[in-house]
């Protein structure tokens, strides 16, 4: 081994050690939030997760959840520790992949002024990426992208490595590699394209550009091959195979499916010998090649294998072919037009069959519906503005400025691809990496959530305002990373050298940035409002620009070198290049990536599950809200006998089967539908007709009808054909009060709070198969298991049983009290208060507030609530007399919760607060706690105040509430006679309110 590769193996470890160190500082020591919670569940118990799987990353996590020894505690700790080594590997690979593109500009031995400038290269664009925000994030918690963007990273350098030795094995390799990444994210797959180009320049004297061209398209046709054919289309055929030996040859379930994965075996077995036997080389390495793809997409089995085990978590029931297609499809998240589509405002008029969806029934496979292509009035090429929901429509209008009415041209949906689609998902995350970002809110294209900012007030203040006297809100906030575009600079710097040099790399490495960028955009063709920040999905691009930022020592050497100082340009090359972008990314990025000591979300999770009385059930909605509660006990074994609903899940019977069935402490749910009402394709959804019904319907008398199979309980239909419908939406359940007193639902002098008749109206025009489930539990429970919702969703996650629901914690209790007409609380206000106060009081746990370093947004959703709570519950107590309970609840929470206020939003808590403290006397607290609030609110309306009209009228939330909260301040000081602070609120008050009006 020569001296140059030793330092270059030497550095790379060295750049392993760094990268990990830094992670591991900086790593969440338990569960996140979103995904991790989930990934983690499943790895620890091999379970099957949310479609379309991950299962060799759920493999290898099982791995690293064996180092906790026993301790389940420690099992996410060692999960996301797991992240900490792919992702320090991958800034290694990434320090390689660069010395190897740099080694090839020198055609002759290089000096040690060479060596040195490979390696520094190579070690500032490597650290660039280790400091880039996206990959950071991922870098600290268990989820897949970690694993996957260390596939790509091996996938790139492993063709260059092939390039340097011309030894096909390393294209063996790369197959391998490939097949494996399915098996944790499908990133990998977009590199191949660049590995292509590789190879074509490589195998080609003489480039040209229909050559390059041709590469592209056999990259486009592998791609097809992996994407569709292979991940997709085998496992239909075997769907196929199976479904002709159950259903025609009699045989049992899984027989055709292994007779048709032997026929493949077979096949290319054959293949290769016919390849060696007549000296065809390039079949004989396709073929093997196809091979180790397959082997690598085999951790696939892990998915069938252990969903016919039927584990606690068993998303989707993946455990025949014709699932495991649909589980690999995503077909749960349905499709989305891309080359040509409807616009938001089409209508349907007409719908051909397609194809036909099978279920798994008893003994023979059974039609489950029929695959509908749908055609619409209003269609565009490159459809990018799609969605049919509300709030899409809405954003639509908004941001293309679009009349009522009015639809979109093709040069607007154009307009909103790239301002949207390219400049707002994914530029605005490009730039957070490398320019600099404003703050870590969730960005939605207002002037102040999640834009990216260079620092240089005059540059951000054409886009944004002025940048003089930036509200707490943004300067505040961690999230606030200024790089003053330096890495940029120093990327783009990078890139015209490199094009100078050797056009051919530059090329490739322009493609995988493209492909692991732009391309997504196109193929994701996102719609608008979306749930989270998506910059996740394109670390890819960040990695190969982090490889221009590397050749960026190699311009500033190049431009230095020009003053006859070799030794001295290098130093200089390689100190600017390590200030411009690892050291100011590092210093600047750090708070906010710092998850060190942070347990909100385990915290949290806790928290809402003993919001519940013993033996409950607790219906969830979403992912970020179900994930942490499954963590906890599913890994940690928390308060297992609880029962937690995803109300979404309920669409698909096998999640209904598992809920009918006993788990861990919890027994089965009381849902009295026979699986044949519920299986896929039947009672997917019911549409409302209105049968004239005066009375509300007892609720078991309508899911009698709603599940019966006779004609006379349906709706003929004109093709001859008969469906349930819902003949009315005024529900009714009997309560008997007596059964409450038995089974502990209330004390038996609560009875007379007790109404004998619970009446509400159901809130939607069609009941789909999850609100079915959901009220066939709520007619059959009989009070016997407590009843929760979780709090602060849309209305409509509570089947009109809102009035009925009482805070009790995190979570609303289903309750059957009298209500007042005249009482017009919302239900986050009301609260059934002597258990929510023991909840609060002895049960919840807020010291992860105090521990973690930095409160990321999610952590300050979960402060945000936990003060609503508080102060529902305080001001309940105060005015049922209770003082001290009162008052303890009111101390416990200004010790525990942070009251700091990271946006106008949560002033409305501390105004709140603040009417509490005075109401108990707390005047002093009350005073200081108003001066806090009222210096955050001046500073951040004062800034909003400056801005031009156009800009401010952007801001009306903000105004609206912190006007409203001004006043009610200003009310309450006049109101307990606080003259002095009474007097300086009017005074703002006024003074804003001129300059707004």
């Amino acid at each position: 081994m020569n001296h140059y590769q030793k330092i270059n193996n030497l550095v790379g470890f060295l750049l392993f050690l760094i990268a990990g160190v830094v992670y591991w500082l900086t790593m969440e020591p338990t569960v996140s939030f979103w995904d991790c919670g989930e990934f983690i569940s499943a790895a620890d118990k091999l379970q099957v997760g949310h479609q379309p799987g991950a299962p060799l990353f759920l493999m290898i996590g099982k791995l690293f959840s064996l180092l906790a020894a026993g301790d389940v505690t420690k099992i996410a700790y060692w999960m996301n520790f797991s992240s900490v080594i792919f992702s320090a590997a991958t800034v290694m690979f990434l320090y390689w992949t660069i010395t190897l593109i740099a080694s090839k500009l020198y055609k002759q031995e290089k000096t040690t002024a060479d060596v040195l400038t490979v390696v520094a290269t190579g070690v500032v664009g490597a650290l660039a990426f280790t400091f880039s925000d996206t990959f950071w994030f991922s870098a600290v918690e268990a989820e897949v992208y970690s694993l996957s963007i260390l596939f790509t990273a091996l996938v790139f350098w492993a063709i260059l490595k092939w390039e340097s030795k011309t030894d096909d094995r390393w294209l063996v390799l790369i197959a391998f590699v490939i097949g494996l990444s399915i098996g944790v994210h499908l990133l990998s797959l977009l590199a191949i394209p660049a590995v292509v180009l590789v190879y074509y320049f490589k195998k080609t004297t003489k480039p040209t550009t229909f050559g390059i061209i041709k590469a592209i398209g056999v990259a486009g046709l592998i791609w097809v091959i992996v994407q569709f054919v292979i991940i997709q289309y085998f496992v239909l055929l075997a769907a196929r195979f199976d479904l002709f030996f159950v259903n025609t040859l009699g045989f049992g379930f899984g027989y055709g499916a292994i007779t048709f994965i032997l026929l493949l075996a077979a096949s290319i077995t054959y293949a290769i010998y016919y390849s060696i036997k007549h000296k065809k080389y390039n079949l004989n390495l396709s073929m093997i090649c196809l091979t180790f793809v397959l082997f690598g997409f085999s951790s696939y089995f892990l998915i069938i294998i252990r969903a016919d085990a039927k584990p606690s978590l068993n998303l989707s029931n993946p455990d025949n072919a014709f699932a495991l297609y649909g589980y690999l499809g995503r077909t749960n998240y349905g499709q989305t037009p891309l080359l040509y589509g409807q616009t938001f405002d089409a209508k349907q008029i007409d719908g051909k069959e397609t194809y036909t969806k099978y279920r798994k029934g008893k003994d023979k496979y059974e039609v489950s519906g029929r695959g509908i292509d749908v055609e619409y009035d209003k269609n565009l090429l490159f459809p990018r503005t799609y969605s049919d929901k509300p709030d899409h429509i809405n954003f639509y209008k908004q941001w293309l400025n679009l009349a009522d009415g009015e639809t979109p041209s093709f040069a607007q949906n154009l307009k909103f691809f790239a301002s949207y689609q390219v400049g707002f998902m994914y530029w605005r995350y490009f730039f957070w990496n490398f320019v600099g970002r404003q703050n870590d809110n969730q960005g939605q294209g207002g002037y102040s959530e999640g834009n990216w900012i260079t620092g240089i007030k005059s540059l951000d203040a054409i886009r944004l305002g002025s940048q003089t006297n930036l509200p707490p809100s943004i300067v505040d906030n961690e999230g606030f990373n200024k790089f003053y575009g330096l890495p940029l600079i120093l990327g783009i710097a990078g890139l015209f050298f490199l094009y100078r040099r050797n056009r051919n790399d530059t090329l490739v490495i322009t493609t995988l940035f493209l492909f692991t960028g732009l391309a997504i955009i196109v193929y994701l063709n996102q719609d608008p409002r979306q749930v989270r920040e998506r910059d996740y999905a394109y670390v890819g691009s960040f990695y190969a620009f982090a490889i221009f930022i590397g050749f960026g020592v190699f311009a500033i050497r190049e431009w230095l070198s020009r003053f006859n100082a070799p030794k001295l340009s290098l130093m200089v090359a390689s100190l600017v290049g390590l200030l411009a972008a690892p050291v100011i990314m590092g210093v600047q990025g750090w708070g906010d990536h710092n998850r060190s000591g942070k347990a909100t979300a385990l915290e949290w999770a806790k928290n809402y599950l003993n919001s519940c009385a013993p033996n409950a059930i607790l219906f969830v909605t979403a992912d970020n809200d179900t994930f942490p509660l499954w963590y906890a006990q599913e890994v940690e074994g928390i308060r297992t006998d609880i029962r937690v609903v995803n109300i979404q899940y309920l669409s698909d019977d096998a999640y209904i089967n598992q809920m009918k069935l006993k788990l861990n402490k919890s027994a089965a749910l009381p849902i009295t539908m026979p699986t044949e009402k519920y299986v896929n394709g039947v009672r997917d959804y019911i549409r409302y007709y209105d049968y004239d019904l005066k009375d509300s319907v007892e609720l078991k008398d309508l899911l009698a009808v709603l599940t019966s199979d006779n004609k006379e309980d349906k709706l003929p239909l004109s093709d001859g054909s008969y469906v349930n419908f819902l003949p009315s939406q005024n529900f009714k359940l009997t309560v008997d009060s007596d059964q409450l007193v038995k089974t502990h639902t209330i004390s038996a002098k609560d009875k007379d709070k007790v109404t004998p008749l619970m009446e509400w109206k159901y809130n939607k025009d069609i009941m789909y198969k999850y609100d079915l489930a959901l009220l066939d539990i709520i007619a059959n429970n009989n009070w016997e298991r407590p009843i929760y919702f979780e709090s602060n969703v849309s209305e409509d996650t509570y089947a009109g049983l809102g009035k009925y629901l009482y805070l009790e914690g995190y979570a609303l209790r289903l309750l059957p009290f009298k209500t007042d007409p005249k009482d017009t609380r919302d239900k986050m206000e009301k609260t059934n208060s002597d258990p929510m106060y023991d909840n609060l009081m002895n049960k919840f746990d807020f010291k992860s507030f105090k521990t973690a370093k930095y409160i990321d947004p999610e952590s300050r959703r979960v402060a945000q609530s936990s003060w609503s709570v508080s102060n529902s519950l305080t001001t309940n107590l105060f005015m049922e007399g209770k003082t001290d309970k009162a008052r303890n609840i009111l101390v416990k929470s200004v010790k525990e919760i942070p009251l700091k206020n990271y946006s106008v939003d949560d002033t409305i808590n501390r105004y709140q607060t603040i009417q509490n403290m005075y109401a108990l006397n707390e005047t002093k607290a009350a005073n200081e706690l108003t001066n806090e609030t009222f210096e955050f609110l001046n500073k951040e309306l004062t800034y909003i105040a400056s801005l031009e009209p156009k800009r401010f009228n952007a801001y009306g939330r903000d105004i609206q509430v912190g006007m409203y909260v001004l006043s009610n301040l200003h009310r309450m000081a006049v109101g307990y006679k606080q003259t002095e602070l009474s007097d300086k609120i009017a005074k703002k008050f006024e003074e804003l309110q001129a300059k707004f009006s």
